[in-house]
């Protein structure tokens, strides 16, 4: 009788609750409470990068940096050489910067983006393929190397956009924040854009090409 009281005493203690595991937060990526993402039959999704420059260099870089965030494959891109087949368009907004080593210094604006997105009239899907511009600041003076380093990390943040986090994010060390204070995607970045990836979408993708 003592050996079973104690063999179930045991028994008690190895089935005790687990403890919760420690989640990273996320963050907003609607708008107005619409979602979008690329739904799996339309990867990979098609970025056509413009010919100037090392465009085609920081597109294919960050595509390959938010692909790593994903566990299951849920997003995939490619670059392609035909704009008139890309379901996103992604050029210069201005000048063409030099290709040069980035600089290794904190973070600098010396360079911003802007992505949009175009609604079909019912406002349910898009009607057209989602283009981003990525633009030099020349307001004041950065050398060639902190352009360079900015380019990088301003390249990634524009293209979470693209794969549908559509806001920016309040964390001051998440690579989706206004100013792309971080050289990669934080934590939060990832469990956002994987959160996103399995909530249903509210807004259909452009027309195939």
């Amino acid at each position: 009788m003592k050996r079973n009281l104690a063999l179930g005493a045991l028994m008690l203690a190895a089935c005790t609750e687990p403890a919760a595991p420690a989640r990273t937060s996320t963050y907003a990526f609607d708008v107005g409470g619409d979602v979008f993402r690329w739904p799996s039959d339309r990867l990979p999704v098609r970025y056509y990068a413009d010919t100037r420059g090392n465009m085609g260099f920081l597109i294919g870089r960050a595509l390959s940096i938010w692909e790593d965030q994903f566990l299951y494959g849920e997003f995939r891109g490619i670059v392609v050489s035909d704009s008139t087949t890309a379901d996103v368009i992604v050029r210069w907004a201005d000048s063409v910067p030099p290709d040069v080593p980035p600089d290794a210094g904190p973070p600098v604006a010396a360079c911003d983006g802007v992505t949009t997105l175009f609604f079909d009239s019912a406002g349910t899907a898009l009607a057209q393929p989602v283009r981003a511009q990525i633009r030099i600041t020349t307001g004041q003076a950065f050398t060639a190397a902190q352009v360079a380093a900015c380019l990088r990390r301003v390249t990634i943040h524009e293209l979470g956009h693209t794969l549908g986090i559509l806001q920016e994010s309040p964390g001051p060390t998440d690579i989706m924040n206004t100013a792309a204070p971080v050289s990669l995607p934080s934590g939060r970045d990832r469990q956002t854009v994987e959160v996103l990836y399995h909530t249903p979408p509210t807004i259909g993708p452009p027309p195939p090409r």
